[in-house]
């Protein structure tokens, strides 16, 4: 029987597809020939293609489209040069358990002409190098050669299997020139199975045995104290529905400890802020006899903060042994593998079934925590508030902008991404986000992700029907410059993806000179260094570069700089109207205290 004829970058595509994937990011080289013919046919429409400029932002973008949507994007970049280009956002999209796919090309690996794809070009020596795939292997879920493009499809499929099973994350795939180009015939053969998407899906969510969910529910029940410590439950709108009704059934604090997705709403008197570096030790965690660490990577610093030697501590996790993580222990009684979503809804049901919960003893417990947990709220929300006062000198503190952001933004949902290194808690403490993906980071510690999953932010809010969301960047000066803007203004202008770039202006990277001083704390006042302690140390960033004529030249966006708090609901407002009138990006520079 006669079939359809494919090349290998054909069959590529097709998987893509078929699997659901909406969107690829291309940045195109000598390797790609046979995917641009593909491009320039037009048959394939159901997937937008679209060009960055950076293979970082590339990577970004699909990182923030993935987030926001839980669905993976592609990326496709040119050989070994432009996998090395992805960069930093390797490291994100692997820590933040980020599932996307990652394409390349290979040199191609004939060199005399011999069949379609051969080498023909003098950079075809110069990008050979042994192990290409090495460059990004440990960072993989999975990662493979297509040597054949008879068998591409079903590549691309396994790798996709790999991405969207928990613990998800990257995959990376790479492809001669001549796989990409060599033609085949393709055939309803005994071998379709291998190539239909619905055959290959991902490992089904994981949840937790009956005898655990009872252990589980009669050590909450009983708990005085307890607490639910997480970072990333909140990936899915589902799981941050299923803690939120954990939490209030039984009146349980929930505190956020270096949060990649906000898990839980922050105007509930349950919770108990966010911490990253610094903040000492949490009052809920020294008082919790029980504490229930949910899908977190770093529950908590012990240098900083840290339970009781007598907290009973429990551990539910898509990844409670943080494979890819060389030196790591939390102690605890109890630890599951499992999708926590399906855990914690499981344990709601538990705790609602079981007769403990709706005896007095269990009753008076939670009413009785419930009160205390009221009155730290109201103390907590005072301490918020007055943070947020104007100073009297009249310079602009993040707190301020945040609470006029806030006003500002009142009628409209924004979807925040935080990359505000030193200032990431008063980003989440003062937005005072209550829905579900409404305040992201970037997953890992690779800085300058903001921009390029801006872009894929507003793009997957489109297929979402949400396109009038506000799509907020928080960055710092020094993140800014690491995110390659004018790359990114420019997708943002091409693609119609306007979004607000907050940049927090402190003169320099405020993070490397702050671990410096926690082990050299007698060097903030030293006389020994003349000059500023940031110019000594290389941590400033003056001159301080002009940001907003920079996204301008590279995308036409509407920029101004705010040095006091007069000019701040000026600022918040022209850029709000910018975005939803003229459809362009704006940027306001926060000019706050220099380092």
């Amino acid at each position: 029987m006669s079939g359809t004829r494919l090349t290998g970058a054909a069959a590529i595509l097709h998987a893509l597809k078929s699997a659901g994937i909406s969107h690829l990011f291309v940045n195109l080289g000598s390797d790609h020939p046979a995917f641009l013919s593909e491009f320039a046919s037009q048959s394939h429409k159901e997937l937008h293609i679209l060009t960055s400029p950076n293979e970082m932002n590339a990577l970004s973008a699909a990182s923030g489209f993935a987030q926001i949507t839980g669905r993976p994007a592609a990326v496709l970049v040119h050989v070994e040069c432009g996998t090395q280009g992805l960069a930093g956002a390797i490291h994100n999209v692997s820590k933040g358990r980020i599932p996307v796919m990652i394409l390349a090309g290979t040199v191609p690996v004939t060199m005399a002409g011999e069949i379609p794809g051969s080498r023909n070009e003098y950079i075809h020596w110069i990008q050979d190098v042994p192990d290409q795939r090495a460059i990004v292997r440990q960072y993989m879920r999975y990662e493979h050669e297509i040597r054949r493009p008879h068998n591409a499809a079903q590549i691309v499929l396994r790798a996709l299997q790999f991405a969207m099973s928990s613990p998800q994350g990257p995959t990376y795939l790479i492809a001669s020139r001549e796989t990409l180009c060599e033609e085949f015939e393709e055939t309803d053969t005994q071998v379709h199975s291998v190539r239909a998407y619905e055959k290959n899906t991902a490992v089904e969510p994981i949840g937790l045995s009956p005898t655990a969910l009872s252990e589980l529910a009669n050590v909450l029940l009983a708990a005085e104290r307890p607490l639910i410590v997480t970072s990333y439950c909140g990936r899915s709108a589902r799981g941050f529905e299923a803690l939120k009704s954990l939490a209030e059934l039984l009146s349980i604090p929930v505190h956020e400890n270096a949060p990649i997705y906000n898990n839980f709403p922050t105007t509930s008197f349950l919770h108990q802020g966010h911490q990253w570096n610094g903040g000492g030790q949490l009052p809920a965690l020294t008082e919790a006899d029980v504490v229930l660490v949910v899908d977190a990577d770093v529950p908590w610093i012990p240098a900083q903060s840290r339970p009781s030697s007598t907290a009973r501590i429990f551990h539910l996790d898509c990844d409670p042994l943080k494979e890819s993580t060389t030196l790591w222990s939390l102690p605890c009684e109890r630890r599951w593998k499992c999708d926590s979503e399906l855990a914690l809804e499981q344990l709601c049901a538990a705790v609602q079934a079981s007769d403990i919960f709706k005896q007095d003893p269990s009753i008076r417990r939670i009413e009785g925590r419930k009160k205390h947990l009221e009155e730290r709220y109201l103390q907590r929300k005072s301490k918020l508030r007055n943070a947020e006062e104007p100073r009297k000198d009249g310079k602009v503190s993040v707190p301020y902008f945040m609470s006029r952001l806030r006003d500002a933004t009142a009628d409209v949902h924004v979807v925040g991404l935080n990359e505000s290194t030193t200032n990431l808690g008063n980003v989440a403490d003062h937005l005072c986000h209550d829905a579900p993906l409404s305040l992201i980071g970037s997953g890992g510690g690779s800085l300058g992700w903001y921009s390029g999953a801006a872009v894929g932010a507003s793009l997957a809010l489109r297929v979402s029907g949400r396109s009038d969301d506000l799509v907020i960047a928080f960055t710092g000066d020094g993140t800014w410059l690491f995110g390659v803007p004018s790359c990114a203004y420019w997708m943002a202008k091409k693609y119609d993806t306007p979004f607000l770039t907050i940049i927090w202006n402190n003169g320099g990277w405020a993070s490397p000179k702050n671990a410096f001083l926690r082990l050299n704390p007698e060097m903030a006042q030293s006389h020994q260094i003349e000059g500023r302690l940031s110019d000594r140390v290389m941590t400033s960033i003056t001159p301080s570069p002009e940001f907003g004529k920079i996204a301008e030249g590279a995308g036409n966006a509407w920029w101004r700089q705010v040095t006091s708090v007069s000019e701040v609901d000026d600022a918040c407002k022209a850029a709000i109207k910018v975005i939803r009138e003229e459809k362009r990006c704006a940027l306001i520079e926060v000019v706050i205290d220099s380092i």
